[in-house]
Parts: structure tokens; C-alpha cells; sequence
């Protein structure tokens, strides 16, 4: 018989979950991830499998027996704590209390694992506010909590050291930029980076990367401004006007890049005016002044709202004015996009026309929904979504008269330098990539 404290050999990792980091990126800039295969970290993809432990008499009613016999799993960091229970908030938005079974499995693993290998066996009250937390169980009769079999445990503080780990390799070893040219033969990719200063008519530089056999290939999913929510990719999915971050190494005179991991996506700036808004669905209904078609804008916790100081958007202005001196770093409002990681490698720095607007941005005040007016100007950058009508937003920004007023008479084009999602996804200065 085996001993109760022996180690289960039956908790077996069907490869399903990769996310325990998942999130954990996501909740450091306000979301994230964890890493795919290949033992590098990578917010928002832990890789751990759920764990296919027996299921723990529950002493439910016969009716509540059918309803509580499918096996769930829910996933966030720990909230609150207390004695027989704690609270999560979940991956999927609201708060979830786990309720710990007695005899309930808790393993603790190191961010960035993808088995069980490294995993210790530690007590429930090892756990602290502020973990992330994979439970697997069964929901409780009344279907609001759910009764944990078992639970996969990864340390906050963990988490905090891995995050800065990745922050730091993209921020030396990154590099970030809009696709100028896609060559399929020698699977190649031309960028454009922006300069680290800007001067008239030299705002950016092309930079050539070069796509290995063993580089690690992601593409951003429609609908999702989460880095976590990448998909695995294909060198055919990349074209002209994506968006590319990439992790790997230059060449000495800075013109090549060997890249190791790269994600890629295809994003939008539209320039519209606000016809109405739903506080209650957080929703914005535009009116695409390219095309005169509205648009459902949907807004999320990482999507950051903000209102242009006049001088900034001033700046910003000169830089779609007819004549500027170049738009290397221009987006259409078709295929715009958002740029890398902050302070990676080659991204341009300071204010104005020049400097990361992310970067500028962290300095002016929050806008919300509350504040738009029906027919104000605004500019959203977005994900390209399943449906061209309906789009979910990385940034809203309103006060932006001026550039939209500076843009070429009959162009679609409007020039923003590259918008940065933060160094792990969108909506976290430091998610990673």
C-alpha cells in the first residue's frame, strides 16, 4: 500500500496548460505569460500539463453528482487566504475561491519548467498571496467555487526575478521593428528600426533577420493584445507592414540579426470619430474616417487610454505633415503596427517625433471611457481581428486633432513611429517580448 506521503505517481501532465506564467506577465504590467519549449523563460506559457490526478470523493448530492463528475482547472494569482480556502483572481477576469480538499496535491515548480522534474511537494499553507496558482478539481454544489484535487503552485517572488531576467535579455539582446521586405527563399526579413536619435531625413536604419531551422517562430492571435496569447507561426505568415520582435544576436557592423525567437503580427491605427460608447460592455462604436465604416472598438484592462497634451500631438503632427523627411516608421491604417520591447536593442529614445510614444505616454494622464464625446477625434492602434467591423484595442488616444489634420489629403497612412506593447505583451512595460 502506498505510503500517503510518497510522491503520486499517477499525476501524469496530459500537455495541455502552458500557462501558469501565462499570466503571471499579464499581471506584472497588468497581464503575461511563461515560456514554450526550449528551457529560455517566456512570459505567458509556463507549458505545464494539467494534472490528471484521481478525483477526490466529494460527498455531493446525487443531483449535483452529474454537474460536479466533469474535472475543471482554473488558473491566477492568489488574492486572498484563508483557513481551508483562498481566492484567485482568475485568468478570465473574476475572482474564484478554491476550496482544498483534504489530502489535496501541492507542487511547487520554478518559472519557466515544462515538467514536473523540478517540481517539490510543499504543504497548503506554503502558499502566499501573490502566487500563481493551476487548480484542478471539481466545482462545489452550489457551482461557485470550485474543490481542489490537486494544485500546481508557482512563487510570485519567482515570478518577479524571472521577469526581470527576460526583461533585461530582450532589452539587450532584442531588437524591434516594422516588415519592409519578406524574402522567402532564404527566409529572410528586412526591418525597420528606429535610430537611437533622431535626425532629419535618418529616422531609422533596415536591419536583416535572418530565420534559422531552430528559431522559435510566434504569431499574435486575431482578437488578443496578449503576448500570452500567441500562437505558434510559420515563416509564410509574416508580410509586409507586420509587426516583428525578435531575441538573438547582431552582427558586428549591426546590419544583420540572428534570430532565435521571434513573434510577429499584423495591427492596425485607425483614425475615427467616436459615435457612441457602453460604459457597462466597455465598448467604443467609431467611425473609420478611411473608410466612413463604424467599427466596434472593445477595451480590456490592458488597453491603455490616454489624452494627448497639445504639444506632444503637435509633435507627433509634423511627422504626417506633407514633406516630412522621411516615414520609414509610418503604419498604415490597415496594417499598422506596434513596435517591440522597451529599450531593445536599435529602439529610438527621448520625445517628439522621434521617441517611443509608449515611452511618452507613461507620462501623460490615464483617459477613460467615461470622458469620450460622441464625434471626438481619436486614434486606436488594435489587433487585426477575426472581423474588419470589430477590433479589441492596445491603446485609445484622443487630442489628436492635429494629426489627423496633418494627414496627406486621400492617405490612409498616418505616422506614429511604432507603437510598443511592452516588453511581455500587451499592456505591460516589461512582458516580454
Amino acid at each position: 500500500m502506498r505510503s500517503p506521503d510518497a510522491r503520486p505517481k499517477r499525476i501524469r501532465m496530459p500537455a495541455v496548460v502552458r500557462s501558469l506564467w501565462v499570466s503571471s506577465r499579464r499581471e506584472a504590467s497588468h497581464r503575461n505569460r511563461a515560456r514554450p519549449r526550449g528551457g529560455r523563460l517566456r512570459w505567458m506559457a509556463l507549458g505545464l500539463s494539467v494534472l490528471g490526478v484521481q478525483s477526490v470523493g466529494l460527498g455531493l448530492s446525487p443531483q449535483a453528482a452529474s454537474r460536479a463528475s466533469t474535472p475543471v482547472r482554473t488558473m491566477g494569482s492568489v488574492t486572498e487566504i484563508t483557513a481551508g480556502s483562498m481566492t484567485l483572481r482568475t485568468d478570465a477576469g473574476p475572482n474564484m475561491v478554491v476550496l482544498l480538499s483534504e489530502g489535496v496535491t501541492v507542487l511547487r515548480v520554478p518559472p519557466g519548467a515544462t515538467d514536473l522534474k523540478a517540481a517539490t511537494k510543499i504543504a497548503p499553507g506554503d502558499i502566499a498571496v501573490g502566487d500563481r496558482v493551476l487548480a484542478r478539481g471539481r466545482h462545489s454544489d452550489d457551482q461557485n467555487s470550485i474543490i481542489a484535487s490537486s494544485l500546481i503552485v508557482m512563487g510570485g517572488a519567482d515570478l518577479t526575478k524571472a521577469r526581470e531576467t527576460e526583461r533585461r535579455e530582450w532589452r539587450e539582446h532584442g531588437i524591434a521593428g516594422l516588415v519592409k521586405a519578406v524574402d522567402r527563399a532564404t527566409e529572410e526579413i528586412t526591418i525597420s528600426v528606429p535610430n537611437l536619435s533622431t535626425i532629419p531625413g535618418n529616422q531609422s536604419h533596415p536591419v536583416t533577420i535572418k530565420v534559422a531551422a531552430k528559431t522559435m517562430l510566434l504569431r499574435y492571435a486575431p482578437d488578443t493584445v496578449k503576448f500570452s496569447d500567441a500562437k505558434p507561426g510559420t515563416f509564410d505568415q509574416i508580410k509586409l507592414g507586420d509587426q516583428v520582435r525578435a531575441l538573438g544576436s547582431k552582427s558586428e557592423d549591426g546590419t544583420e540579426f540572428a534570430a532565435e525567437k521571434l513573434v510577429s503580427g499584423t495591427f492596425r491605427n485607425i483614425g475615427a470619430t467616436a459615435v457612441s460608447v457602453d460604459l457597462q460592455a466597455g465598448t467604443i462604436t467609431l467611425k473609420d474616417l478611411a473608410t466612413g465604416q463604424q467599427v466596434l472598438v472593445r477595451t480590456n484592462a490592458d488597453t491603455r487610454m490616454h489624452r494627448l497634451p497639445p504639444s506632444m500631438a503637435q509633435r507627433l503632427a509634423k511627422l504626417n505633415a506633407p514633406g516630412a523627411p522621411s516615414k520609414a516608421g509610418s503604419v498604415s491604417s490597415e496594417s499598422g503596427s506596434p513596435s517591440g520591447a522597451p529599450g531593445a536593442a536599435g529602439e529610438a529614445k527621448g520625445d517628439g517625433a522621434g521617441g517611443d510614444i509608449q515611452q511618452m505616454l507613461e507620462h501623460t494622464p490615464p483617459l477613460t471611457l467615461s470622458e469620450l464625446k460622441p464625434s471626438e477625434p481619436l486614434i486606436v492602434v488594435s489587433t487585426e481581428g477575426s472581423k474588419p467591423s470589430e477590433v479589441t484595442a492596445i491603446m485609445v488616444l484622443a487630442g489628436v486633432e492635429p494629426i489627423l489634420a496633418a494627414q496627406p489629403k486621400g492617405s490612409k497612412e498616418m505616422v506614429l513611429k511604432q507603437w510598443s506593447l511592452g516588453m511581455g505583451g500587451a499592456g505591460e512595460s516589461g512582458e516580454g517580448p
